[in-house]
């Protein structure tokens, strides 16, 4: 089969939950032989990346990036000239889902439009709602609706955004749950016991949240060490923080698993989620997690197994789950392994592309 895989952030080179999920789908699918073309922008870094036989990574021309999230790289011009089989784009609010969408209302192909969450907001602050306002009242009533209408299977990665992609779009999407890498992100010696944030540093990330939640912290704790791995518009405001934070900015994908061992507990504020990749991550690496209640974390996140899920935006409850976690060996002993079994038995990639290619066959 001849895939194309459109992700306008590629994994590897700028780590975000969809980039990562694309990378992984098309590297397990060049690896069983099928002919896989990657195209993703310009943005992050590509440097000394290895890639199988089978996947063709191809950086396209990338003009801007609008509101600081959204790569303006152009897809129709190759998606016109070239055939294949399949073409799966990554989110629905991008530009590169536009141009795809143009294209195949001008050429015939199987066009396959993952959702990856960001429809449930419920939970946002209202400093975020003017963006969000737009992507409601305007984008989704015109151009987003267009590009899920002209797709031919809508999938989704959370549970929680079905009948949501339903009322909006009046399109059903089928599930197929987000996955983590558990060959490359599992337990090991441990290091340093930081508590770590990882993630856009953005206020719907609930980074101001997340302050207030680290000072509560460390004034029960005050040796507890915090680090951030991530970057985004409040990054000033998280350096200039009157707290031991080490800010990592951006690390290669293949060094992650490192800082989660490097971690006793792994903490996740956003008032708007998917099913986050961070979470799987951490709980894969037997870490457990305190994350909000949003979007389809409570399937990732087992509240009071694999570690603790409270309400966007509320501080004392965080910040006392990650205290009890910190000063309680044995419970978060207990929860780091339920949250790596939950992830070896539900959310390994073996199942998740297995079940991706059916969808293919049966678009």
């Amino acid at each position: 089969m001849r895939i194309a895989m459109i992700s306008p952030l590629w994994g590897p080179a700028y780590p975000t939950g969809s980039g990562i999920y694309a990378y992984e789908l098309a590297k397990r699918m060049a690896e069983q032989g099928h002919e896989v073309h990657a195209f993703t922008s310009q943005i992050g870094n590509f440097n000394g990346m290895l890639l199988p036989k089978n996947l063709h990574l191809r950086v396209l021309r990338t003009y801007s990036m609008l509101w600081d999230m959204n790569p303006i790289a152009n897809v129709l011009p190759i998606l016109l000239r070239e055939d294949f089989d399949v073409v799966h784009v990554h989110s629905y609010i991008f530009y590169m889902s536009n141009s795809t969408a143009a294209a195949r209302l001008l050429k015939d192909f199987r066009y396959v439009l993952n959702f990856h969450g960001g429809i449930s907001h419920s939970a946002i602050q209202d400093s975020c709602s003017r963006r969000l306002w737009i992507k409601d009242n305007v984008y989704d009533r015109t151009l987003g609706r267009a590009t899920v209408a002209l797709a031919d299977k809508v999938l989704s990665v959370s549970k929680a955004d079905i009948p949501l992609i339903r009322r909006a779009f009046g399109v059903d999407a089928q599930y197929i749950p987000n996955a983590v890498s558990i060959e490359d992100f599992k337990p090991g010696e441990k290091g340093a016991q930081r508590i770590t944030y990882v993630g856009k540093l953005e206020k719907w990330k609930g980074v101001e949240t997340l302050l207030e939640i680290f000072r509560q912290v460390r004034h029960e704790i005050r040796d507890a060490e915090f680090q951030i791995i991530g970057d985004g518009s409040l990054a000033d405001k998280m350096r200039k923080a009157d707290l031991p934070i080490i800010m990592r900015g951006h690390i290669p994908h293949e060094n992650m698993p490192a800082q989660y061992r490097d971690s006793a507990v792994s903490v996740l504020p956003s008032f708007m989620e998917g099913a986050p990749t961070t979470c799987m991550e951490s709980l894969a690496c037997g870490v457990p997690c305190v994350a909000t209640r949003v979007g389809d974390t409570p399937e990732i996140v087992k509240d009071g197994h694999s570690g603790f899920l409270v309400e966007p935006g509320d501080v004392s409850e965080s910040a006392s789950h990650i205290v009890e976690l910190m000063e309680n060996d044995s419970l978060r002993r207990r929860m780091g392994a339920e949250g790596r079994e939950h992830m070896v038995n539900h959310y390994s990639y073996e199942a998740v592309v297995e079940r991706m290619l059916k969808a293919y066959e049966e678009t």
